[in-house]
């Protein structure tokens, strides 16, 4: 179990890989113009929402070991895949004790978290911005103690109900224990590599406070990335975008045809 950092982070950050361009296909500007308006009306007869993508997975490949952060809030810096940035449903793994319960089947007093999302646009610690503009906050009951559960927020209920939008591709999301007792242990599980985004190994501490923050970027002796998953979409245009879209490419078609004769 991780309890404390061992140095403080000052080497340069590897860069993650990213994926290439698609390749483009061109079609000359009438046939594009045709098969755009044909599909738009073909996608307002009834297309059905768009299907969440993963824009970021570190849940596969467990380093079986915990972070202990005590009442600190602590940090995990992600980067985001894909394009879809309407957040739908979020997870992360954490485990809690009581040392005091054999069975371990309360803590000795309620205890909170709270988790909060950000751009990483602040003032830079040792180069390299730290977490800024919070665009999430949610704190929740922990309940029980745990060897290993799970948290989930979804859309309609934690999120706008079309999914949070998620202003960047680099955030860090953050999580705080609240209310622990002497006897009392709550914290997050750690994974790495991630299978989908990436994950940098060191990890942001606040030593001061939500409102008035002090980050600093520490690592450990195994990477501190947080396990986690998160799922979003691409909002579908609404039914008259679609088919006022459509009807537009239709008829610039059509014109092209008569102004040929």
């Amino acid at each position: 179990m991780l309890d404390e950092p061992e140095n403080q982070f000052s080497f340069t950050r590897a860069a993650l890989s990213t994926s290439g361009p698609a390749k483009t296909e061109f079609l000359s500007i009438n046939k594009a113009i045709l098969l755009v308006g044909m599909g738009a009306l073909w996608m307002s007869l009834g297309a059905p929402l768009r299907a969440q993508t993963a824009i970021f997975d570190n849940s596969v490949y467990d380093l079986k070991n915990r972070f202990n952060p005590g009442t600190s809030q602590v940090g995990d810096e992600i980067t985001l895949a894909g394009t879809a940035r309407y957040l739908q449903t979020f997870t992360f793994e954490y485990w809690g004790t009581n040392t005091a319960k054999p069975d371990n089947s309360s803590f000795s007093q309620p205890i909170t978290a709270t988790v909060m999302f950000y751009r990483n646009n602040g003032t830079p610690f040792n180069g390299y911005p730290t977490p800024a503009n919070s665009f999430f906050t949610e704190t929740f009951s922990v309940g029980a103690p745990t060897s290993r559960s799970v948290f989930i927020f979804t859309a309609g209920s934690d999120f706008p109900a079309g999914g949070l939008f998620i202003p960047t591709s680099d955030m860090t999301w953050s999580v705080q224990f609240s209310g622990m007792g002497p006897t009392d242990s709550v914290g997050v599980d750690l994974y790495s590599p991630p299978v989908v985004g990436g994950d940098f190994p060191d990890y942001w501490q606040n030593i001061g406070t939500v409102s008035s923050p002090n980050w600093l970027l520490l690592m450990n002796t195994v990477p501190v990335d947080f396990g986690a998953q998160m799922y979003a979409t691409v909002p579908e245009p609404s039914t008259v975008t679609i088919w006022i879209l459509g009807g537009l490419g239709i008829l610039t078609r059509s014109g092209g045809l008569r102004s040929k004769e």
